[in-house]
């Protein structure tokens, strides 16, 4: 095909080819059934993934060539499906067209799990109103995104007091009549923040409203019209804020308007709630309820040394390291107190401290254990992304040669949320015509604990990684060795934040 060809052409349609080819060739012959059947089950199943591609390269403003790269990598698909119509009796080329076909397969499998999910690289935005929108303003990201405040957690320790200082502080009047008024919710990455915002917005006094937005601008442009039309007190919730600029294009003159944002770092022209740590009871009954399960006795001691000094009161370590020890005996217990005590963590403050003590939690596992490989290909994963379990089968299949029904798979995700080193949601209703276990679930992961197995799988010279993970920054890819053991890539655009 002529490229000028190619560009006008697009995925979706190269797609639907391919798909019918596959079908035309299973009714003409049964020669490769089982194979073309597989090869159709992968298109089946990354379709949302081909409907999106396109406008993702769009929104990225992604060179041309992408986008002929993938087209041409479908057509070439499409004529060695074809060409399986020409194979009849030549036993030789039947064997190796199969093979050919195997490999068609997981080319394409990993053409979907890296190349086309790695375009997006600011997934779908979990918001109270505007989730991480000053990264989007900063990328000048044209998708569209709505609004809408998360599920809470089934059991939260320790803010019931907090969200009624927080609600008191929110409602209170501002001083300047027709001027906005603005809470920023400070601590450190893991303290509960956006837990704490959560659980005010779930308040019944405050009434959640629903608005969808086309880019940055339309949603600044219609949040004002929106306040326009409201008569009545409005708040509008900015999770995770890294810049005051953001707060500020928020800011409209109408009485009774409020901004709450949460961030890491503190703004001194704003109100700021000051987001302490737990007390010593409550951090130790929520390690309680990490460490034990429901049916387990929860009378047994736990050192304070583990609460206060080594996880140091912090929810996100206090729920990790409890889950790290759930189901296990009184020698690991002692062996992650020694590991957490060595060192001088107490000089450090939460930001430098917090991730230390999480990465040494993990070394109750074993370098090579699967469940660790697993928490740490994560981070290749764009931050408050719903990753697919689907989609992580598919990589674990050829990985850790997990089965393709997705059984294994859910074990190490069941592991991997039962430890608390991620959250395991489901994404949709049961249903009998769901062909795989994975196919209803989906991962999250604190971006705090996304960071933590970048820094992991970084540990390495670059050359010896087995994660090859580059934030370009808007900036050119930085250049790499002529060669890297590297058996996963990962290449993001954004701005992501580090620690």
């Amino acid at each position: 095909m002529d490229p000028a060809d190619l560009v006008g052409a697009g995925l979706g349609d190269a797609v639907s080819k391919l798909s019918d080819a596959i079908i035309h060739v299973i009714k003409k012959t049964s020669q490769f059934k089982p194979n073309l059947i597989q090869l159709q089950n992968t298109i089946t199943r990354n379709k949302p993934i081909f409907d999106e591609i396109e406008k993702l390269i769009e929104v990225l403003d992604r060179p041309k060539k992408e986008k002929e790269m993938f087209i041409a990598q479908m057509e070439g698909a499409e004529a060695l499906v074809l060409k399986c119509e020409r194979i009849k009796w030549n036993f030789y080329k039947k064997y190796t067209h199969a093979l050919k076909l195997d490999d068609l397969n997981a080319s394409l499998l990993r053409f979907c799990q890296i190349d086309l999910q790695l375009l997006n690289t600011r997934g779908i935005l979990d918001l109270l109103v505007a989730k991480n929108v000053q990264m989007r303003m900063m990328k000048g990201d044209a998708g569209r995104w709505s609004s809408r405040a998360p599920l809470l957690k089934d059991v939260v320790i320790g803010f019931d007091d907090r969200v009624r200082d927080l609600k008191a502080m929110v409602l209170k009047d501002s001083a300047g009549g027709d001027e906005c008024s603005v809470v920023v919710v400070s601590a450190a990455g893991g303290s509960g923040k956006t837990t704490l915002v959560t659980m005010l917005c779930h308040d019944p006094a405050i009434q959640g409203q629903k608005l969808d937005f086309i880019n940055d601008d339309d949603a600044i442009n219609q949040w004002g019209r929106f306040l326009g039309e409201n008569k009545s007190e409005t708040l509008l919730v900015l999770d995770d804020v890294w810049s005051d600029s953001i707060i500020k294009r928020f800011k409209f003159k109408f009485r009774g308007y409020k901004i709450l944002a949460t961030s890491r770092f503190t703004f001194k022209q704003f109100n700021t709630y000051h987001l302490q740590l737990l007390s010593h009871q409550d951090a130790t009954a929520l390690f309680r309820h990490s460490a034990f399960s429901e049916c387990e006795s929860d009378d047994a001691d736990i050192p304070d040394d583990l609460v206060d000094k080594c996880c140091k009161q912090h929810p996100l370590a206090l729920s990790v390291i409890g889950g790290l020890l759930k189901g296990t005996d009184i020698t690991s217990w002692l062996g992650m107190l020694k590991n957490l005590s060595d060192g001088k963590q107490t000089v450090l403050d939460l930001e430098e401290s917090i991730p230390l003590c999480l990465a040494r939690s993990l070394d109750v596992f074993k370098e090579e254990s699967v469940i660790k490989q697993c928490y740490l290909d994560l981070g290749l994963f764009p931050e408050d992304q719903r990753i697919a379990a689907t989609m992580l089968m598919d990589m674990w299949v050829h990985l850790y040669n997990d089965d393709e029904e997705g059984l294994a798979t859910m074990n190490h995700l069941f592991e991997l949320s039962y430890k608390n080193l991620a959250t395991l949601l489901p994404i949709r209703k049961h249903s009998p015509v769901i062909s795989n276990y994975c196919e209803d679930k989906a991962l999250v992961q604190h971006d705090l604990m996304r960071t933590l197995a970048i820094r992991l799988s970084n540990q390495e010279p670059i050359e010896h990684r087995k994660r090859l993970i580059i934030h370009a920054n808007g900036q050119d890819l930085p250049k790499l060795p002529k060669t890297v053991d590297a058996h996963l890539f990962s290449i993001s655009t954004g701005l992501f934040p580090q620690f």
